[in-house]
């Protein structure tokens, strides 16, 4: 799998820009998508409802989404991909990571549209996913927020996660009008060991710290 540049994290740990499952492919947003992420997930209230960015109004709003998901490839400092169905080529879902290893915060949004099929390949790839990210040597936490009376919650462990607490007044929830509101806090992580002079992971370790 090929990596997009470049930053001093990129330099250290390479996110993949395309990853294929059977029913989906994974791949960076282009200009393209705009309209069908509007129509498939950002213009929809019932999807947006629990999360803490604006529904979108316009196809515009999610030409903006497009340009800073190719701002955070290029510093490396958010990556997000959209799912692709191989079969009908539309657009199920994003999944957007914001690395500051050794963590890194895990967010998604999962078309409600296409039945309980592209929902599940959607998840198989996100597990996919977060399993290739924790095998990575500077790896060693992965964690994502929920809201506490939102539906993505019900997932969380099915996809490896603990929940480790409930956060108050986390975060807002502007398309429910409520400047702060509760969210559980899951994670994985791995055991750390520590390095040795001729372990791989000693030669980044300095470097991450600069």
């Amino acid at each position: 799998m090929s990596g997009l540049q470049a930053s001093p994290i990129m330099d250290i740990f390479r996110f993949p820009d395309v990853i294929e499952t059977d029913d989906l492919l994974l791949r960076a947003p282009v200009p393209d998508d705009a309209p069908a992420l509007f129509d498939e997930m950002f213009g929809d209230g019932d999807m947006m409802r629990d999360l803490p960015m604006v529904l979108h109004r316009s196809v515009e709003d999610s030409q903006r989404f497009v340009e800073e998901s190719e701002r955070g490839w290029r510093e490396g400092t958010l990556i997000r991909w959209v799912l692709e169905d191989k079969e009908t080529k539309r657009l199920t879902a994003v999944i957007e990571l914001r690395p500051q290893l050794p963590r890194i915060e895990v967010g998604t949004i999962i078309s409600r549209h296409g039945g309980a099929r592209r929902r599940r390949a959607g998840l198989y790839a996100l597990r996919k996913l977060l399993k290739w990210l924790l095998a990575q040597p500077p790896v060693f936490r992965i964690y994502a927020y929920c809201a506490i009376d939102g539906k993505a919650y019900s997932t969380m462990e099915r996809l490896g996660f603990a929940l480790e607490a409930t956060v108050k007044n986390h975060e807002c929830r502007p398309n429910r009008g409520l400047p702060a509101a509760d969210s559980y806090l899951f994670a994985m992580t791995r055991p750390v060991q520590p390095p040795s002079v001729a372990s791989p992971l000693a030669g980044w370790l300095p470097s991450l710290l600069e």
